[in-house]
């Protein structure tokens, strides 16, 4: 059943939405803002301290930003919950086992091929794999960590998961996803990291998850962007060329059906059984 109510005794219910309203617009705003002006604030030539730069001033504001609206709301936004760690790990087997199968099901439709793009293992890779790990972890805590608790605290669980999947979708929008395939994919995958923090009661399963997915296609499979591999390289290279269902699009993999299919299937399980109260919510 869903639960509501608010987070701490006491809170005023127009805290919370006024909590809602500012941490949606301050997070909105300041993606819109960087994006609009990156070209101005960082140059247009591509280097890898360039791209270093413009990851991390576009998303580790989201972490103040969601503490922020969590503390006028009242929202506990760093949950750990229960059993973090086997939530941690199981996150990780989602996200790299997932893609993993999606990269599968596209290269038995003959449209994955050897790019020529691969570096192996170097100290660009890894720091791939560190600005990956910042940008999964600080939208999982605005999105899954501070949204859906908010909205599930004041319109229940389904509300929360659904409310965060589509705003997800939304934020990558703003980003420059277009293809329906990869819009329908990311809001799955908002349910997907939705659920998994709503079974382990915090926000370290959809983080594991989330980085999993996005290490494994752009770190190691060099899967992004479509074709070739990241400015930072990739240990592998893969191409996506040929059927655009199967990702041979410019927004490769994510524009795939297998990997709709993937998230769907991952989604199943854990809509079975009893489900947690959102962090800080009395059952």
């Amino acid at each position: 059943m869903a639960q509501t109510g608010l987070a701490e005794a006491g809170t005023p219910v127009w805290r919370g939405w006024l909590a809602i309203g500012v941490g949606l617009l301050a997070s909105w705003s300041w993606v819109l803002i960087v994006v609009t002006f990156a070209p101005d604030i960082f140059g247009g030539e591509a280097m890898p301290g360039v791209y270093a730069a413009y990851t991390l001033t576009i998303y580790v504001p989201l972490l103040p930003i969601a503490l922020l609206a969590g503390w006028i709301g009242g929202t506990k936004v760093l949950a750990t919950g229960k059993h973090p760690l086997r939530w941690a790990l199981a996150g990780l087997v989602i996200g790299a086992a997932g893609l993993s199968v999606a990269l599968g099901m596209s290269w038995l439709n003959g449209t994955a091929i050897t790019g020529s793009a691969a570096t192996g293992l170097t100290g660009l890779v890894m720091m791939g794999v560190a600005l990956t790990l910042v940008q999964s972890t600080m939208e999982e805590v605005l999105f899954r960590g501070w949204l859906q608790n908010a909205v599930s605290e004041r319109l229940g669980q389904i509300a929360g998961v659904l409310g965060g999947a589509v705003l997800f979708a939304g934020f990558h929008l703003v980003g420059g996803a277009r293809q329906p395939l990869t819009l329908t994919f990311i809001t799955l995958a908002g349910v997907l990291f939705g659920l998994l923090a709503l079974r382990s009661g915090g926000v370290l399963a959809p983080i594991a998850a989330h980085a999993a997915w996005n290490v494994t296609e752009d770190s190691i499979f060099g899967l992004v962007p479509n074709p070739g591999n990241e400015l930072l390289g990739s240990i592998m290279d893969f191409d996506l060329v040929g059927n655009p269902l199967w990702g041979g699009n410019e927004e490769g993999l994510n524009a795939s059906l297998g990997a709709v299919l993937v998230i769907i299937a991952a989604i199943l399980p854990l809509l079975v059984g009893r489900r947690p109260a959102p962090a800080g919510v009395p059952a």
